[in-house]
């Protein structure tokens, strides 16, 4: 998103004079250039071994709904909320001569002061009573600037986006090795490798500073007296903003493009043609890690520390490490020369396939509790427990076979533990107060989910009217052995752990249908 202030006037945009300064609204970075390229060698010139390879630079467009979202933000155009502002009707929307309303929406091409967000100046510490105190643990409180912007009986909600935002884009590579050999056998052994950069991701833009590791100094500017916060408190958390005074988890979402993605992955291709029946099986070795999976505008996707994207970075939410996939199509030859009735019933059957065998899907462990120190979740769900003490990874998933861990549990619940009270000390004796969390250690998407396998099965039979009419009949067994795919575990969450009746670290359900029998008669003349 950028804007052109030469135009801004001719446009009309609410908000925008149009003599703001190239550099202040421009887009200066230019993106675009792709180049591909890729080379095929026949290796001994007999044309059995091809060693193909390529690599190209690819970008990505951007949704319409970050773009629709983005769009109704300042300084494209701002937003009012009838049953929140005070004196707003429809009879005195924008502001005019006489003005109807001070607060009201400017009229195209004005800037108002109205609508122009400010911080608000800090003014001392306040204990439960609502009484001045030294203590900078205690309660903040703000003078705040005239206008909307920081109007207490408004729910502030602003999207930011970086001022020179790039297109994500992929960066895509592989070396292929293909034989053939045998009765028309193909065999393909590859490298591919992704990297995709400037990806975009959804985070708190202002969320609090950790005061134990980085001391924050604030000044009464009533009395220009200093203060210095050292300790993590559930009242002091909005003093240690970076924009003072204002909950980044009440609605300011920072839409940024550093989010990052890495892909590599050995491929094997076996496949043979003959006649009308070919076979395939392809298995796939590969890892993903990315610092955020998607690019939803609805919540943030960054893990645990919004201020650090680097602490996000894990395995993807769809890598799947293994995965084989076998298709095939074979003309059954039974009666296939015969006549007659013989023929017409028994002959020409063709059967089809896919079979899937595949690593479950990653998953994360969350606690609800997390991160309050950081001011609360609020649009943020992805915050992750600990581990016990003495507890590792492996500990956390239970032994025994499958069907023992539906019985007792997928996950060890005596590994996982909320994630820890900043200060325990005071936390025993304010615990309103001081019993403020921080994020846990464990990492994103630790775990995978059960094997699953599935098998699609057809049989085809055509028959001949005639020269001109055709009917195909078909038996479609889809989940031919009706074999059940788990699901993940429920992992939300890890503040439930331990009780009887919580569904914590247990599969409560499944992936997929049962089995499905489909007929289906075609004619065709």
């Amino acid at each position: 998103p950028f804007i052109y202030p030469s135009c801004a006037s001719k446009l009309g945009l609410s908000g925008l004079t149009g003599s703001g300064a190239g550099s202040t609204f421009k887009n200066s970075v230019s993106t675009g250039f792709g180049p591909r390229a890729g080379f095929s060698w026949d290796v001994l010139g007999n044309h059995k071994t091809t060693l193909r390879g390529g690599y190209g630079i690819y970008y990505v467009r951007e949704d319409v709904g970050a773009v629709d979202q983005l769009s109704f933000q300042a300084p494209f155009i701002p937003i009012v909320a009838f049953a929140t502002t005070p004196g707003f009707t429809l009879a005195n929307y924008f502001t005019g001569t006489p003005a109807t309303n001070a607060n009201a929406v400017p009229q195209a091409g004005q800037l108002s002061t109205a609508w122009v967000p400010c911080l608000a100046q800090f003014t001392g510490f306040v204990d439960g009573l609502g009484n001045p105190t030294s203590d900078p643990n205690q309660s903040p409180t703000y003078k705040s600037c005239s206008g909307p912007g920081l109007d207490s009986t408004q729910n502030l909600f602003v999207l930011e986006v970086p001022r020179h935002f790039r297109v994500p884009n992929t960066q895509q590579w592989n070396l292929t090795l293909q034989r053939e050999f045998g009765r028309s056998w193909v065999l393909e052994v590859g490298y591919v490798g992704t990297r995709g950069i400037h990806l975009r991701e959804t985070r708190d833009a202002i969320q609090s500073v950790d005061a134990t590791k980085h001391p924050i100094t604030v000044t009464d500017v009533t009395t220009n007296q200093s203060y210095t916060i050292t300790q993590n408190s559930a009242a002091n958390a909005i003093a240690r903003t970076p924009a003072p005074g204002l909950n980044g988890y009440s609605g300011y979402q920072l839409f940024a493009n550093d989010a990052y993605s890495v892909y590599h992955a050995l491929q094997t291709t076996l496949s043979r043609r003959w006649g009308q029946s070919y076979f395939q099986a392809a298995y796939t070795f590969s890892k993903n890690i990315d610092a955020t999976s998607t690019g939803n505008t609805a919540f943030n996707t960054a893990y645990n520390d919004q201020s650090n994207i680097n602490a996000s970075r894990g395995i993807s939410d769809f890598n799947r490490p293994h995965r084989l996939s076998v298709s095939y199509a074979y003309d059954l030859p039974f009666y296939a020369h015969s006549t007659g009735l013989k023929h017409a019933a028994l002959g020409g059957w063709q059967v089809s396939g896919v079979s899937i065998f595949q690593t479950g899907l990653p998953f994360s462990i969350f606690d609800s509790a997390a991160g309050t120190a950081f001011l609360g979740a609020g649009s943020t769900p992805l915050l992750g427990a600990s581990l016990a003490q003495g507890a590792t990874v492996s500990s956390g998933l239970a032994g025994g076979s499958l069907k023992d861990r539906l019985v007792n549990g997928y996950l060890n619940a005596s590994a996982f533990t909320p994630a820890p009270v900043f200060d325990p000390t005071n936390c025993a004796i304010d615990p309103t107060n001081f019993c403020v969390t921080g994020f846990g250690d464990l990492g994103r998407n630790v775990y995978h989910g059960p094997f699953q396998q599935n098998w699609d099965v057809s049989f085809l039979k055509h028959f001949k009217i005639g020269e001109r009419n055709d009917v195909r009949f078909a038996a479609d067994f889809f989940n031919l052995w009706n074999h059940t795919n788990f699901a993940d575990p429920t992992v939300t969450d890890v503040e439930t752990a331990g009780s009887a009746t919580s569904p914590f670290g247990k599969i409560i359900q499944t992936n997929g249908n049962p089995r499905l029998i489909q007929f289906s008669l075609r004619w065709a003349f």
